[in-house]
């Protein structure tokens, strides 16, 4: 019914990574400021602004270090850190150079552009982040000022409630769209909000903590073969960047997502029940982006293998499939 039976979800599909962006989020604390040993708070709901944010179904694991934090995959400790960064910032009143710790290291981690991956029409994602906000308010400004008075006529024609809120947002957007807000960074931190990416992305970035920091460019080809079935040439890795991650922090990130899988308390432990584990260790993070209207939620398993070597980085991503770890 979309007409897109061929839209190649891996690198063309662009979806919320939920809690799969938390590697994101767990880099940048360690890298401005934040340390992988002190206490987190993980409370069910957690007060952001005028707001109430909770955790998934309300738990509340209570006091976390990061390492369990990111195996039972609290979200209000990373509320908390998102807050913080925030208002380092300056807030509603933004200092001249912002850090934004997340957004720049959601960026270095490869989301909001494309791998390179030699196929066609590879989509690009975005990452929600205060650039996205000032340019997407310098592109529908004004469309959203007429809208804020017209309203949505087409739409009220089969969905007056639908209308009325989309006239209300035209209105707030009107009067300050360009501003990042706390709820915008509190979205970001757990990779909800505006920020989308394609599967391929999240094998990559995952592939880049597994191997130690390097940014990989994704290929299909392996090389060129003559007629007479001899290797002409190899196309050699490429390359495209670093993490701006230390080699100490890394190694704590590649420890924490094993534990993710073999504690009883991780997201991931119950589907790898009765593997052999102890002879192939698994590195993973589950994740499950809530989208908007009835749909269920996005369903991600991030992982790479075996976590001591690593040699494969697997992604599994089902479109209204549910949670992470369930499907």
């Amino acid at each position: 019914k979309a007409n897109t039976p061929l839209l190649s979800r891996a690198i063309q599909g662009q979806f919320v990574p939920a809690s799969t962006f938390k590697v994101v989020s767990a880099a940048a604390a360690l890298q401005n400021g934040y340390t992988a040993y002190e206490t987190y708070q993980c409370p069910g709901v957690l007060q952001v602004g005028n707001r109430k944010f909770s955790n998934f179904e309300g738990e509340s694991p209570g006091p976390v270090d990061l390492a369990k934090g990111l195996a039972v995959s609290c979200d209000t400790m990373w509320y908390g850190i998102a807050d913080t960064f925030w208002r380092k910032d300056g807030g509603l009143d933004p200092v001249a150079k912002p850090k934004d710790p997340f957004e720049k290291m959601a960026k270095s981690f490869g989301y909001g552009k494309r791998t390179g991956i030699d196929l066609p029409s590879e989509s690009r994602g975005r990452v929600g982040g205060r650039a996205f906000k000032t340019a997407l308010n310098e592109q529908l400004h004004d469309a959203w000022c007429r809208r804020a008075v017209t309203g949505y006529p087409e739409v009220a024609k089969t969905d007056q409630k639908r209308a009325t809120y989309l006239k209300a947002l035209a209105k707030e957007n009107c009067a300050d769209g360009g501003v990042f807000r706390i709820g915008d960074a509190v979205n970001l931190s757990i990779g909800q909000g505006d920020t989308v990416v394609t599967p391929l992305q999240v094998a990559q970035a995952y592939a880049a903590v597994a191997n130690g920091g390097t940014i990989y460019q994704p290929q299909v080809a392996k090389g060129i073969v003559g007629s007479d079935g001899k290797v002409v040439s190899l196309i050699k890795p490429k390359v495209t960047g670093k993490l701006p991650v230390s080699k100490a922090n890394l190694a704590f990130l590649r420890k924490a997502f094993t534990d993710v899988t073999v504690e009883p308390y991780g997201t991931g432990y119950n589907p790898f029940r009765g593997f052999p584990l102890d002879q192939i260790p698994v590195a993973s993070k589950t994740g499950s982006a809530q989208v908007t209207g009835d749909k269920a939620s996005t369903s991600w398993f991030a992982s790479y293998a075996p976590a001591n070597k690593p040699r494969y980085a697997v992604v599994m991503m089902v479109t209204e499939g549910g949670t992470g770890s369930k499907t």
